[in-house]
């Protein structure tokens, strides 16, 4: 870390932030000079077999390469700034084996909203979904969502997680709705200021899902 703080400085960059961390894992961050930026509670749902019922019409369907442009203005809409999705990401994530379920809703020119899960044998990721403002409160995330679920329970997972920042209490109402329970467990994302410019960061963490 002493090393890495002037590079980053020589670099122009204005903060440094890690990826979601543990209790344990952000301790030595801590004692570093960082402060915890976000809190995330982890959800989970260990029983796919039940989901409340989805009459909302919506039109979900995969993720098509087309949809790139549009899905990153609609993530760019429905995000505050810091968990803005770039090119990269996207391309990280359309490249990335672990993957498995990546749906929109809507037609590629106007998208409404998508879902990214990830899953291997019986344990599933809800990783990340969203839904643009303009299209909020009809019914989309929780389409969305019942369709992922749906996915997952054909292939035999039997659980699925999520973190979500502590104060979303939307996000929080959605999955407490499709029976995800809070498991008492948090993660943690640090950050150290290099100036007092917070124009430009490094974000050396794994993209993750807020909804």
């Amino acid at each position: 870390m002493e090393f890495l703080i002037p590079q980053a400085k020589k670099q122009g960059l204005k903060s440094l932030v890690t990826s979601p961390l543990t209790q344990r894992d952000s301790r030595p961050f801590l004692s570093f000079g960082f402060y915890p930026y976000q809190h995330l509670d982890i959800l989970r749902k260990n029983d796919l077999r039940t989901s409340p019922p989805t009459n909302t019409p919506v039109l979900l369907r995969p993720f098509q390469d087309e949809d790139q442009e549009e899905l990153l203005l609609l993530d760019n809409r429905s995000f505050d700034q810091f968990w803005w999705m770039d090119e990269q990401s996207l391309k990280d994530i359309i490249d990335s084996q672990e993957v498995s379920f990546f749906y929109v809703a809507g037609e590629s020119r106007k998208l409404g909203g998508y879902i990214l899960i990830s899953f291997e044998r019986d344990y599933a990721h809800l990783s990340r979904i969203a839904v643009d403002p303009e299209y909020q409160g009809r019914g989309i995330a929780s389409a969305l969502l019942d369709r992922g679920i749906q996915f997952l329970r054909r292939r035999g997972v039997r659980s699925i997680s999520v973190s979500t920042q502590a104060n979303n209490y939307r996000s929080k109402a959605l999955y407490r709705k499709f029976g995800f329970r809070e498991t008492g467990e948090s993660l943690c994302i640090c950050r150290y200021d290099l100036s007092g410019d917070q124009s430009l960061s490094i974000q050396f963490h794994k993209y993750d899902d807020i909804f």
